[in-house]
């Protein structure tokens, strides 16, 4: 990975929220980093921090410019995903936990039901 993936990626692991306006500001920011590489092809990781700012200083610089009621909204979408994801998973554990009884009943009462072998008999009229 190079130094201005290694950038865009740190960047990209800050950033709180993941959609196609923060995939769009990493694009445009990514056309800078492109020009300034061209500019100087053999700069290090530490001249793109010094150049650009940290990647935190970035994402904290984002978050101050973008929209208020944008940021608001996508957090609380966010908590109820969440909420939503948890509720489904204790969901699915109870499910779980409810078959496991109902085939441990059901292989108890076969277990001890006292059919253990049938004969048959045939006789002839």
């Amino acid at each position: 990975m190079n130094n201005t993936e290694q950038y865009i990626h740190n960047i990209w692991t800050i950033m709180p929220m993941h959609t196609n306006k923060e995939k769009f500001y990493l694009l445009d920011l990514k056309k800078h980093l492109k020009e300034f590489m061209d500019d100087h092809p053999d700069c290090s990781y530490e001249d793109i921090v010094e150049h650009f700012g940290e990647p935190k200083d970035i994402v904290v610089e984002y978050i101050q410019n973008s929209d208020e009621n944008y940021l608001i909204q996508r957090m609380k979408l966010k908590e109820v995903f969440q909420k939503f994801i948890i509720f489904l998973c204790i969901l699915c554990t109870l499910l779980a936990l409810w078959f496991g009884l109902l085939w441990y009943d059901v292989y108890r009462n076969s277990k001890y039901s006292g059919v253990g072998e049938i004969k048959y008999t045939i006789t002839d009229q």
